[in-house]
């Protein structure tokens, strides 16, 4: 079975190390996630990503440090203020000294996120940012997932021992949430004037959103010079106003992840693709991040999401071996062998 000649040609690029552009990108997400040019897509993405990196995969962890009902309104999180069930909750420093234990437990976590609210207390979160650098090894790096902060801010938050920050601006900002798309980005260049790496992602996607919609959300991370990009489904939280759409499948997530690591790969700066949640599928598509959760999580309404939706560390090593990856890596770069023994070792032969 052969595949279009369009196809061919933009696949033809991708292995010549020509970046994409808007259109080859448009024509991607017009391709049947179900159809056999969709399988040989997914396919060419994931080899084109894994040859770049020796076949390594990534597992970050995330700690949601503080919970309050967020002005961010956004309409597809539990955490929005108009809708939210959850009260105020502020993560002791014993809890997080235990999360991160777990963690770090066999030093093979690549980074640590900490997330807050949008709003959020700059010498609070510092505080947290200093103990969580005391506190994990130093192969694993402290990332920020906070809300729009100025560039004195993110300064401060890069001097108290942070890497890089999360940060984007989601399709519907500003329609499905109360924040301006302009404080989004304008957060986004603070980040990498403030010497922070940025990660970025295409979220929240649901059935709903067009494939321009999807194209110009992708390409602000891909324009703006990112050291990861992803690709993340909106779950139909209950309690959410947009839970009503429903969500897209993990084989449409999939696909979806293979343009996207397609149309970033080139990017200098890139180094790994995200995915979120974790799925096999996606894993075979070009995908190279698992992320491992616990404390409060914005698709879910378990306080703790490590007892509901959220991946442990177990599962993710799991995950990474199944899927067929050679090794793990470390925030330092150095690999792990990824085989039996090291699932045996570090108690993940689940």
């Amino acid at each position: 079975m052969k595949i279009s000649p369009q196809l061919d040609k933009i696949l033809g690029k991708a292995w010549s190390d020509i970046p994409l552009d808007r259109q080859d990108c448009r024509y991607l997400l017009t391709i049947d996630e179900r159809s056999y040019e969709s399988g040989v897509l997914r396919a060419a993405a994931a080899s084109i990503i894994r040859s770049k990196n020796d076949n390594s995969a990534i597992i970050l962890g995330q700690v949601g440090v503080d919970v309050t009902p967020c002005p961010g309104g956004c309409k597809f999180c539990t955490f929005g203020e108009d809708h939210t069930q959850f009260e105020e909750i502020h993560l002791s420093d014993e809890e997080l000294e235990e999360k991160i234990a777990d963690f770090c437990k066999y030093d093979d976590l690549y980074g640590l996120y900490l997330m807050t609210m949008h709003e959020y207390d700059l010498d609070r979160y510092l505080q947290i940012v200093r103990k969580a650098k005391s506190l994990a090894p130093k192969t694993t790096q402290i990332w920020a997932n906070v809300g729009d902060s100025s560039l004195d801010a993110l300064k401060e938050i890069r001097k108290a021992g942070v890497t890089g920050i999360y940060h984007v601006c989601r399709i519907g900002e500003g329609v499905d949430t109360k924040l301006d798309p302009k404080d989004r980005v304008q957060t986004m260049r603070n980040a990498l004037d403030a010497g922070l790496e940025l990660y970025t992602c295409c979220e929240p996607i649901g059935p709903e959103h067009t494939v321009d919609q999807l194209v110009d959300n992708i390409f602000i991370g891909v324009e703006m010079g990112i050291t990861q990009h992803a690709a993340m489904r909106r779950v139909a939280v209950p309690g959410a106003p947009l839970a009503k759409y429903g969500q897209i499948s993990e084989l449409r997530l999939a696909h979806i992840v293979a343009t996207i690591s397609l149309c970033s790969v080139t990017v200098p700066t890139m180094a790994y693709m995200g995915v979120h949640e974790p799925n096999e599928l996606s894993y075979l598509a070009g995908a190279n991040i698992i992320t491992a959760e616990s404390g409060a999580n914005p698709r879910d309404c378990q306080s703790d999401t490590s007892k509901n939706r959220g991946m442990d560390m177990a599962r993710s090593r799991k995950m990474v071996f199944e899927c067929g990856f050679d090794y793990l890596r470390r925030g330092d770069e150095s690999k792990i062998p990824m085989n039996i023994e090291y699932l045996i070792k570090t108690d993940s032969l689940i």
